[in-house]
């Protein structure tokens, strides 16, 4: 009974001095996340711009005893002039135009911006290009060598 438990202990802490990891795992890892975020900017900017201010056509007269006169600026034109019984024909007329006033025009810009993201692991196989050592490879037959001659051993003691 002494033996047997010598050879149970042998054998428990075999692996444990032989053991080998041939296999090599590597997992490839796919990350994807899967969520939505949307982001709003609003901006505002001043730019400088002409407005054009329509003058409506406008027609004056008036009579007075006085000498011919002609009047004119940019918006109007004037005319006098005396009449057969000594009065003062004037007429004044307006010259239809735009005006030219310079403003401040308002612009809004309004952006928003989805962001998706999306994180899922899957794993997967992946085969290493590079060969084993040959220290790996004493290893696995050094395994294998250790657990045929405990083998043998507890053979050939359980026999005799």
């Amino acid at each position: 009974m002494k033996h047997l438990a010598k050879t149970i202990a042998l054998l428990a802490l075999l692996p444990l001095l032989c053991g080998c990891g041939a296999t090599r795992i590597v997992a490839g890892q796919d990350t994807r996340r899967d969520s939505v975020r949307v982001e709003y900017r609003e901006k505002t900017v001043y730019v400088p711009d002409t407005v054009f201010i329509e003058i409506p056509a406008q027609t004056a007269e008036r009579t007075t005893p006085d000498s011919l006169s002609h009047l004119e600026n940019d918006f109007s034109e004037s005319n006098a002039r005396i009449n057969k019984d000594g009065s003062l024909f004037h007429d004044l007329k307006t010259k239809p135009q735009a005006k030219p006033v310079p403003t401040q025009k308002k612009i809004q810009n309004r952006d928003s911006i989805m962001y998706r993201d999306r994180k899922v692991y899957i794993e997967k196989p992946v085969e290493v290009v590079k060969p084993m050592s040959s220290f790996v490879k004493t290893q696995i037959w050094g395994f294998w060598i250790m657990l045929i001659s405990a083998a043998l051993y507890i053979f050939i003691k359980i026999k005799f």
